[in-house]
């Protein structure tokens, strides 16, 4: 029977692969950021030393709006896992207290193009979000990237998923006040 590669315990069906091997569900929660991120290209040291740096007071998801932004209300903290699929670049997770949230708004970017003879409006959607700091920092958390026709469903279902994350984090910001 394989053995789990951080711990050793016994694998049983449900097993996660890594660069090295497998291991156990127990394990994969807490190097991958309680199940947001990926392990597969990581090896055995680079897990062991997500594990050696996982802080003691965990941050535990009360809430969270699809894999794009978690909440703890315990500790009054939002994470943003920036899956770089979201982010547009490759970043590690960041943790925020509710009470640095300066602003979040939605944007959207609009254009309008002759697609197949036809005048389409097209558009992009992103949700900024401003931390206070030494500087204000800003994250953005891209929903469509690329332009696509603003009355597809795709567009209206991003457009109330970037709705729900601003609800989120106004009822987060509200709490810390």
């Amino acid at each position: 029977m394989k053995e789990c590669l951080l711990c050793s315990a016994p694998l049983k069906l449900v097993k996660f692969k890594c660069a090295e091997g497998h291991v156990c569900k127990v394990c994969y929660e807490k190097v991958s950021l309680n199940f947001t991120q990926t392990i597969k290209t990581n090896t055995k040291e680079e897990l062991l030393a997500r594990l050696e740096n996982e802080p003691t007071d965990a941050f535990e998801i009360s809430r969270k709006v699809n894999q794009l932004i978690l909440f703890d209300d315990n500790q009054q903290q939002l994470c943003l896992p920036n899956h770089k699929k979201y982010t547009k670049e490759n970043l590690k997770p960041e943790f925020y207290p509710f009470s640095s949230i300066l602003d979040c708004q939605v944007v959207e970017e609009q254009v309008e193009k002759i697609v197949k003879k036809k005048k389409q409006t097209l558009g992009t959607i992103k949700v900024v979000i401003t931390f206070a700091g030494k500087q204000p920092v800003t994250r953005d958390i891209w929903l469509i990237p690329n332009l696509i026709d603003n009355t597809s469903m795709a567009y209206k279902t991003m457009r109330s998923l970037a709705e729900s994350i601003i609800k989120e984090i106004d009822q987060s910001r509200n709490a810390a006040a």
